[in-house]
């Protein structure tokens, strides 16, 4: 979905980003990286406004589709509410906070997660590992006691992008991939790999996980 609608700004701007270019270069960056990059990559410079604009455009259409349509990974939404009883959840996304929380409403999930870490809120989106490091300092500040600290090595990430997964590994935590977006070949250096959380039990998620690493 961010795809397309990053292509239905960048095509009303004139500019042809294709879906190959978008995965093989853009996917890992947060909105106005993308924008920034992308333009540039394609012959336009845009000021810090003008970016800000195509952002706020593409939101707009992704709170309709999302809306009308929530694109949830088949049992995913089952999977946050059951770890979400008995573990730190948080979200580490290049999206936008408005869209990330529309998105869990949607899937009744806000209140299994702890705590987001969005665009704009990190200086260097992943693959840069910024992101996660921040996620565990905000869960050990707000929600762990002093005694029981998250250490990265006891953290599990879940990603669909090799940024992703290098910046969960740069951060010093594990890896599962979800191959939604790239194939089990293109996903190294995870633990193992799932097409979606529709056929595994929390239980046996997390069994697999600890057989794994």
């Amino acid at each position: 979905l961010h795809s397309q609608l990053f292509q239905k700004v960048m095509a009303e701007e004139k500019l042809d980003l294709t879906k190959e270019n978008y995965f093989n270069k853009y996917l890992g960056m947060d909105d106005f990286d993308c924008f920034r990059q992308a333009t540039i990559d394609l012959g336009k410079k845009f000021n810090d406004v003008k970016l800000q604009e195509l952002i706020d455009r593409k939101a707009g259409y992704y709170q309709k589709e999302i809306t009308a349509a929530p694109p949830f990974v088949p049992g995913a939404m089952d999977m946050v509410r059951t770890l979400g009883s008995t573990h730190y959840l948080a979200v580490v996304s290049g999206a936008l906070r408005s869209e990330i929380e529309l998105l869990l409403k949607l899937g009744g999930a806000r209140e299994s997660i702890s705590t987001i870490v969005a665009a704009g809120e990190i200086s260097q989106g992943k693959p840069h590992p910024e992101g996660y490091q921040k996620a565990m300092e905000l869960l050990n500040r707000d929600f762990v006691a002093s005694s029981e600290r998250l250490l990265p090595e006891e953290c599990l990430a879940i990603e669909d992008s090799r940024w992703g997964i290098d910046a969960a590994l740069a951060a010093g935590m594990s890896c599962v991939g979800i191959t939604t977006t790239y194939s089990e070949k293109e996903l190294p250096g995870v633990l193992f790999c799932l097409k979606d959380f529709q056929d595994i039990s929390a239980e046996e998620f997390l069994e697999k996980v600890e057989v794994s690493r």
